[in-house]
Parts: structure tokens; sequence; C-alpha cells
């Protein structure tokens, strides 16, 4: 788990762009300090007490330029399932003739990022999403794969005290898997 206070945040009242930016030097500052650890792809929005509130993904920024997707064709859960069966080529055709989806260029829609708040775009954290610190990993795997989740708000008594990346949790069982061939074949454990 990566600890609250080393995970990047932003307030709900911060717009899009700043919580892109933040996001950005959230992943340089990263990779200055620790090469090995993979990049937080979410950033948690805290309230004016510190609480978190919800968390921001790179695809829910890329969302919040062009939120018209799930208002003018359903559910999130219907662009994915039509991604997944190779129908998304014909719906993006689509939208695109149907509600023109695209018809302002892109600068059009970075300067949006500087109107939109985040409060506009997070939405309640679902039961699902998180993880008790005292829970085993296997339930957390459970939860991210059952969830289709890239992370897990991590909580103790309550409080938000983390996040448990689906990275962190592949990495685990990645060492797991060498340690557990290492010692099938004979060879010293590696960590």
């Amino acid at each position: 788990m990566v600890p609250k206070g080393e995970y990047a945040t932003i307030s709900a009242d911060d717009t899009l762009g700043e919580a892109a930016l933040a996001l950005q030097v959230a992943q340089l500052r990263e990779q200055e300090l620790d090469p090995t650890r993979h990049r937080d792809r979410a950033i948690l929005v805290i309230d004016d007490r510190n609480r978190v509130i919800g968390k921001l993904s790179m695809l829910d920024v890329l969302q919040g330029l062009l939120p018209r997707y799930e208002r003018e064709r359903g559910s999130d859960a219907s662009l994915k399932a039509a991604a997944r069966v190779g129908s998304a080529r014909s719906l993006i055709a689509s939208m695109e003739k149907d509600i023109g989806l695209w018809n302002k260029p892109l600068s059009n829609l970075i300067e949006k990022a500087s109107t939109v708040t985040v409060r506009n775009l997070i939405r309640e954290i679902a039961k699902g999403e998180a993880v008790d610190a005292e829970d085993s990993l296997d339930r957390a795997l459970h939860q991210l794969i059952v969830g289709r989740f890239q992370s897990l708000l991590v909580t103790s008594k309550g409080d938000i005290i983390g996040i448990l990346r689906l990275t962190d949790i592949y990495e685990e069982i990645s060492k797991r898997l060498r340690a557990h061939n290492a010692e099938k074949a004979g060879a010293p454990r590696t960590r």
C-alpha cells in the first residue's frame, strides 16, 4: 500500500487542469525518488478537513474533457462492453456522427480543463473500492478483479489511510512466483 501521505492529493475545488498537472508532478517526483516504483495513475481528492472523498484517475481526467460519453450513450458498463466485443469502432463512428463528439479541436478541450472543477467529476466511493488494512492480499486481489478496479482505498477504523494499487499486488505476486520457481528449480531465492 502507498500511505495516504505519500500519495498525490488535490482539493475537490481544484480544476481538472490543476488535477492533471498535480498528477504529472507527482509522477515525476516518484520517478526521481524511486525509479523502480510504478507511477500512480490516480490522485486522491480531499475535502477541507483532509479527508479523502474520492479519487480521480487519468481516464477520469480525459473523460472530464468530454463528459458526453456516458450521458449520450448510456452507462460506462455499456461502453466497456462495446470495447470488449469489438464494436467500439462502430460505436465511436456513430457517436461522432450523431452527437458531434469531436467537433471541437483539442485546444478547446484543454481550455475547458481550466473551467471544470474536480467536484463535478468525482463520484461517491463504492463499498467495493475499499479494503481494510487487516484484510488479506487474497481478498484485495479478488476485489480488484471482480470490481475491475485499478486501485483500492485502504481503511483502518473507517479512515482512509492509503491506496493499494493493482501494480503493487501484481509486483508482489510476481515476486512470489519468482521465489516459487527458484525454489522448485533448486536455485537460491531472489527478491
